[in-house]
């Protein structure tokens, strides 16, 4: 999910020559630790500027001049440098440090669809969560401590979402593409802070989108990100099928890695159905379990792995047969796959005119972030 297929990619550099977890002696041990290291060396460095700054210097530079550039306190840009050329995320040394053209586009361009800067911050940001998990393992119990940072972690994380919904699918989405150049109505559910819906703005100035949230913060901070009052965008406080009927019916409607979290899954995708027009396109992007032939592979292990955390949300991965049958029942046809890789999915359906019901009602879900 979230294209932690790339993380294993720049991990790999990192633990080169290491041994796994399962071997004998501290390999596997040091292994791990440099794994979570170079996470927050990561996050620490986008987090400060510090990656950014060095995306835009052809030469090396020195802590000092690092320093003074980012508005930072030298002493720590110093020891976050040596970390983190240690772990291989820059070069250099005692006359200055580089990032190597290599890892720009990984750590310091959202806009990138080989970027993976935002998935670092997502597994630091969440950490700061965990110590949640006391209540959850013996109470089960799974409130507001184990949310804290959700929606700024996932708001770093779905920015690589929006840029592999541009770049992979639409480009196998030729009808799609064209009704969003020609101006299409479009919703996005669980929109967060905005970021999908304004990315898609700026991509295609003849369309119109609304972006709808049961939480009232993020919604206003994505009301605050449309600078200039953009009218072909507006941001919604609400949850079911009051909300979308109002400004409906749609062209395309857009779940970005919300259905996981939703309670009542089948009832908000049966609204959503009901919202938009009958030539309507609905897209889900979820991460989804690998099948069990795939289960060793470094993606699949690290969706597995991240089933604590969404446990801790109170939530799990979809398997792609469970999240097909759920759309069938929701009055859905014509459902397609896209494996856009590192355990994300781009799931694309057509309205089925013949499902018809009388659901009414809303499903609240957990508020995320900048999808």
């Amino acid at each position: 999910m979230r294209g932690f297929k790339g993380i294993v990619f720049v991990l790999s550099r990192v633990n080169r020559n290491r041994s796994a977890l399962g071997e004998k002696g501290l390999s596997g041990v040091s292994n791990a630790s440099l794994g979570f290291y170079t996470v927050w060396a990561a996050h620490l460095g986008r987090r400060y500027g510090i990656l950014q700054a060095l995306s835009r210097r052809k030469r090396r530079a020195g802590t000092g001049a690092i320093a003074r550039a980012c508005g930072l306190h030298e002493p720590a840009v110093r020891v976050w440098c040596e970390a983190a050329r240690s772990l291989g995320l820059i070069e250099g040394g005692g006359d200055g440090y580089r990032l190597p053209a290599d890892r720009r586009a990984l750590l310091a361009n959202p806009d990138d669809v080989r970027f993976l800067g935002g998935q670092f911050s997502y597994l630091a940001l969440r950490s700061l969560d965990f110590g949640a998990f006391d209540a959850f393992f013996r109470r089960g119990e799974a409130g507001a401590p184990a949310r804290r940072h959700l929606r700024e972690a996932s708001e770093e994380a779905t920015r690589w979402d929006h840029t592999s919904f541009l770049e992979f699918l639409l480009p196998r989405m030729a009808d799609v593409r064209s009704r969003l150049r020609a101006g299409a109505r479009v919703v996005d559910v669980g929109c967060g802070t905005g970021g999908w819906a304004l990315t898609m703005a700026r991509a295609f100035p003849r369309s119109r989108f609304t972006g709808i949230d049961p939480d009232r913060e993020a919604i206003r901070i994505a009301t605050g990100r449309n600078a200039g009052g953009d009218r072909r965008v507006r941001f919604l406080v609400g949850s079911g099928a009051a909300s979308m009927r109002d400004s409906g019916p749609y062209d395309l409607a857009y779940l970005g890695e919300v259905l996981y979290g939703v309670k009542d899954k089948l009832r908000l995708l049966r609204q959503v159905r009901r919202s938009l027009a009958r030539d309507g396109v609905l897209v889900v992007a979820e991460g989804l379990v690998a099948p069990a032939r795939r289960a060793a592979e470094p993606a699949a292990q690290l969706v597995a792995a991240m089933g604590i955390d969404f446990a801790l949300q109170g939530a799990r991965f979809f398997r792609r047969s469970e999240l097909d049958a759920l759309l069938a029942d929701a009055g859905f046809r014509r459902v397609k796959f896209h494996d856009a890789g590192g355990g994300l999915w781009f799931v694309v359906a057509g309205v089925d005119p013949s499902a018809f019901g009388s659901e009414r009602g809303g499903a609240a879900r957990t508020p995320r972030g900048d999808r």
